[in-house]
């Protein structure tokens, strides 16, 4: 591998326009335009947010299983009901909009929901693809109440979808994967020394090359988390304060 460091592919084409296109709330209103659309938009939505919900459903006492039930029948009553009518954009984040669904779902429809068959009559999360309580497990703090949890697993489940994003953008060619799957651990730990240098000797380049890789890497994850937090909100101002958000979620 040649000493001098290549650089990261560009960021994907947005919109003319659009700088945080597709966001969750243009979801919304694209599928309040087009009704055929609803239930591939919930179903987007709650593949990418199921992991807040279930947190939150776990911390409130209920059993897995129980956990599961609900968050698959809380999921239907969004599409039965006018949760995608409903939401504005312009008062306020995504995030808060639905666990206020989820709290209003809890105190007014529970008993129905609890009647349900089991799993409902709609599969929005296939549990049997899943370990509810390996990924819960992961990001789970036993003091934290149900409010605490859903804000940490939401900001997790963010980082998480941005870093699936840059490792589809470091997917090709071939090389630069096998250069990721290398270096992506220094994006979410501090390296211990003589890491780079481990990582020169397995890359069969030098220690300065992984440090300016390494660099440009979590310069480009940063972005795409911006990205993802621009996506929750609806005036692309607010992105720094839903960072300090984030942030303070992951300290909590």
């Amino acid at each position: 591998m040649p000493d001098s460091a290549p650089p990261l592919p560009p960021p994907p084409d947005t919109e003319a326009g659009a700088p945080f296109a597709p966001t969750q709330w243009s979801v919304i209103l694209q599928a309040r335009r087009d009704s055929t659309q609803r239930r591939q938009a919930l179903e987007q939505l709650c593949a990418s947010y199921w992991l807040p919900i279930y947190g939150y459903l776990r911390r409130r006492g209920h059993s897995p299983a129980d956990a599961e039930d609900l968050t698959q029948n809380f999921f239907v009553y969004l599409l039965d009901g006018d949760f995608l009518d409903r939401p504005d954009p312009a008062k306020g984040r995504f995030r808060g909009y639905l666990v206020g669904a989820l709290r209003h779902f809890l105190s007014e429809h529970f008993e129905r929901a609890n009647a349900q068959k089991r799993g409902g009559r709609a599969q929005f999360i296939d549990w049997h693809s899943l370990d509810a309580e390996s990924e819960l497990a992961s990001i789970d703090q036993p003091q934290a109440d149900p409010s605490t949890l859903f804000e940490r697993s939401w900001a997790l489940t963010l980082l998480a979808r941005a870093l699936r994003k840059l490792e589809d953008e470091q997917a090709t060619p071939p090389a630069r994967a096998a250069q990721f799957a290398v270096l992506k651990t220094f994006l979410s730990a501090t390296p211990a020394p003589g890491d780079y240098d481990r990582a020169a000797v397995a890359l069969g380049t030098t220690r300065t090359n992984v440090a300016v890789w390494v660099h440009r890497l979590n310069q480009r994850y940063a972005e795409l988390v911006k990205l993802e937090i621009a996506a929750t909100v609806n005036d692309p101002t607010e992105v720094r304060a839903e960072m300090q958000h984030l942030l303070q979620a992951l300290r909590a």
